[in-house]
């Protein structure tokens, strides 16, 4: 077992299992999750003032079991630790780890724009690392409001999420996962926030990272479903329009087709106005035989006459003739005026049955 002591805020960290095998760099990515601070911003002492090398073991520098190794902060980052841990919001927020906020230092007022933004942005992430590990609810808040350093990596590739679960830092958790932590990122060693959870044998955590993919699951179930309703509403609606469209597609062509037969009517009437002016009225035939019927019967009526006066004076007076009586009509006389007043259609019609009957062989 060996004792940390973090002398920039005066904590103090036991570490009780380590091999001194163990290579300085190794031991500063365990810190990482033991002390919150990331590795590259580590510097370790043990006994004097010189700082110990990444790539030696820590039996090269003769450590007895229970010992102290010093651990300071790189003094750029220094303040933002020390205001982290403090709680100290107002101090912290004037340190440039916020964009927006004007900050001023001798490295940020020497980098263009662009370099300023990405400075003061690895500034906030480094606070929000520490806040997720030291359960600073309310810094952690304002950082993730402001989209600062939500999925921060180290140089180890370790997330403020991961600390925040193997600290069982719960309400840390929930408020990074829900804007937007995202639980698949692994470190260098191919471990997520849910291997932190069972390696430092945080349940709770373990339980928060399970009802918050629950609650994913079901966001995403519940969404799927909003979007099929409104695909068959969109359907529905789209069948409606297609219906309603036919339908008047139909009056359409309904009214089309009226106008058509009007037009049709209206020329069929003028055609028949226009040859009903145009033909001469005649008699009908039966007027016509009539007429010439009764012609006749006058001619006869009048040739018998001068023959019968002829007759008496060239005769004897003993010779009589006998007085001619009313002349009988004859069958077609007969006929006609049993038909007489028929139009020429109806008179057609009769007149060719009366053939067929009596004329045909």
């Amino acid at each position: 077992m060996i004792n940390i002591y973090l002398r920039s805020t005066g904590e103090r960290f036991k570490l009780r299992t380590i091999h001194f095998n163990t290579k300085v760099r190794e031991l500063k990515i365990i810190l990482e999750i033991i002390c919150g601070i990331p590795a590259h911003l580590q510097l370790l002492y043990y006994l004097d003032e010189s700082t110990l090398l990444d790539s030696q073991k820590l039996k090269y520098y003769d450590p007895v079991p229970n010992c102290t190794f010093i651990l300071d902060v790189w003094f750029i980052y220094e303040p933002i630790v020390q205001a982290v841990v403090a709680n100290d919001e107002e101090k912290l927020f004037q340190l440039g780890v916020l964009p927006g906020i004007p900050f001023s230092s001798p490295i940020a007022d020497s980098l263009d724009p662009p370099d300023k933004e990405a400075y003061i942005l690895e500034r906030g992430s480094i606070a929000l690392f520490t806040a997720a590990h030291r359960e600073r609810l309310s810094i952690v808040r304002r950082l993730c409001e402001n989209n600062v350093g939500i999925n921060y990596q180290t140089a180890a590739g370790r997330t403020p999420l991961m600390v925040a679960t193997a600290r069982g830092s719960l309400r840390e958790m929930e408020l990074l996962l829900d804007h937007g932590a995202r639980l698949d990122i692994r470190d260098a060693f191919g471990q997520t926030a849910d291997n932190f959870a069972e390696i430092f044998s945080q349940i709770q955590s373990r339980r928060t990272i399970i009802k918050f993919k629950w609650k994913k699951r079901n966001e995403k179930s519940m969404l799927q479903e909003r979007e099929a309703k409104i695909a068959i509403k969109q359907q529905g609606t789209e069948a409606e329009q297609a219906l309603e469209k036919s339908n008047h597609q139909r009056e359409q062509r309904v009214q089309q087709l009226a106008e058509q037969r009007n037009k049709r009517q209206e020329l069929l009437a003028a055609q028949k106005l226009r040859l009903g002016k145009k033909k001469t009225p005649q008699r009908p035939i039966s007027s016509r035989i009539s007429t010439a019927r009764l012609t006749n019967n006058d001619k006869e009526q009048d040739s018998t006459s001068l023959a019968g006066s002829l007759d008496n004076s060239l005769s004897s007076p003993s010779i009589t003739r006998r007085s001619a009586g009313p002349k009988q009509k004859l069958f077609a006389h007969q006929f006609y005026d049993v038909y007489e007043g028929m139009t020429d259609e109806e008179w057609t019609k009769v007149r060719d049955a009366f053939v067929a009957q009596y004329f045909s062989e």
